[in-house]
């Protein structure tokens, strides 16, 4: 069971029908974050670009991070997953010697074996000598 609770009211202003209160933390967090980017980049407050710059990107952001797809989940939590998937492991892995996931093929050991091959006869033990 999940319960998704709404703001109905902002600032004393009506927000209709309400808006998920997820949303609007998902917003707040995404502006503040991209208003604090701009700012340590030295973009100007009082330009007559300012609005858009400032607004529209993290608008978007929400907009399109806070849909739904099929199964109820939002686009954050895919991108999130797909980011994940493309940074490298936090954890080292632990390879098997017998498996090569690197790629590197490590170098062959050569080693030069001599073996002094005898041969005897049954006979051999009892005359004191090879027949």
């Amino acid at each position: 069971m999940r319960l998704r609770t709404r703001q109905y009211e902002l600032f004393g202003r009506s927000l209709g029908r309400g808006v998920e209160r997820r949303i609007l933390l998902i917003g707040a967090v995404s502006v503040a974050l991209w208003w604090a980017v701009l700012l340590l980049l030295g973009m100007p407050i009082l330009h007559r670009l300012s609005p858009l710059v400032f607004l529209v990107p993290p608008v978007v952001f929400v907009l399109y991070g806070t849909r739904r797809d099929d199964t109820g989940r939002m686009m954050l939590a895919a991108w999130r997953d797909w980011a994940r998937f493309r940074m490298p492991p936090r954890r080292a892995v632990i390879g098997n010697p017998l498996l090569d996931i690197t790629g590197h093929r490590p170098q062959p050991i050569r080693l030069l074996v001599t073996a002094r091959l005898v041969t005897s006869t049954p006979d051999a033990g009892k005359k004191g000598g090879a027949a």
